[in-house]
């Protein structure tokens, strides 16, 4: 819409056509919406999808790459403000969780590593012992339901984890909130990792998944004690302590649950 602001002279304004806010510029100051908008078409569509992964400032893949080298800092900086800056937390910890539940399913891997645990306690357990047989069972049990539920469990405990977590380093003086989105991000990349160290290697040499499941737990713990001293900035000595026993908190909770399901 050219408006005359003298002679000869005209102010070229837009109608935003997501809030129908009118002004000048690129961008709508209400909403943030594009002026230029188009139809849409099929290679817009590639090129949208395209570019929502891609995205240098906000890409899924920028993220993906942030949190494995600066997870605290991106936590951090999310709750102070830049949103833009990213990709959603919550949005990108769901895509890497249901990637994670259709791998694990199609390659069978967690039902392999118990197996592979049965073998291993068969060949040390040479005498019959029923109350060890029957210790076992149970164990073997809880420890599938864990494993076969894992990413449903850990998604529903994302609020105790970050109970845990908020208790833990409330001195730093985050509120709850803010450690859930730390949290999210966080839970979301030990699920790639385990994607990375653990499935892949398995469609590689099967064999291999009892050495690296026991990797994948010192990398989670490593990473894990790296992202809070990044996200709380704390000295290295109390974020090892305070972390180790978060996860221990978290796992027993976890543990004793599925202990009371199952049983």
């Amino acid at each position: 819409i050219p408006i005359a602001i003298g002679a000869g002279d005209f102010l070229f304004m837009t109608t935003c056509k997501n809030c129908e806010n009118t002004f000048e510029g690129k961008y709508c100051p209400n909403c943030s919406q594009k002026a230029d908008t188009h139809r849409f078409t099929l290679k817009h569509f590639g090129h949208e999808f395209f570019h929502a992964f891609t995205h240098t400032d906000k890409g899924i893949f920028f993220l993906m790459k942030e949190l494995f080298i600066h997870p605290g800092k991106v936590a951090r900086e999310f709750n102070a403000g830049k949103r833009k800056k990213y990709f959603n937390p919550i949005t990108y910890l769901l895509i890497v969780m249901a990637l994670q539940i259709y791998l694990s399913q199609k390659t069978g891997i967690n039902g392999y590593y118990l197996e592979q645990i049965q073998l291993q306690t068969q060949e040390v357990n040479t005498v019959p012992n029923p109350e060890l047989e029957k210790t076992t069972e149970l164990m073997k049990n809880v420890e599938q339901e864990i494993l076969e539920h894992s990413k449903l469990i850990n998604f529903l405990f994302l609020p105790i984890l970050a109970c845990f977590t908020w208790m833990l380093f409330r001195r730093a003086g985050s509120n709850y909130a803010e450690v859930l989105v730390f949290d999210v991000l966080w839970m979301a990349q030990i699920l790639l990792l385990f994607i990375i160290l653990c499935i892949v290697p398995f469609l590689i040499y099967p064999p291999s998944v009892l050495v690296t499941m026991n990797i994948y737990a010192f990398v989670v713990i490593a990473y894990m004690i790296i992202s809070l001293k990044q996200f709380f900035l704390q000295g290295w000595l109390a974020t090892i302590l305070q972390g180790i026993l978060f996860q221990l908190l978290y796992y027993i909770t976890m543990f004793i649950l599925m202990l009371a399901i199952v049983a």
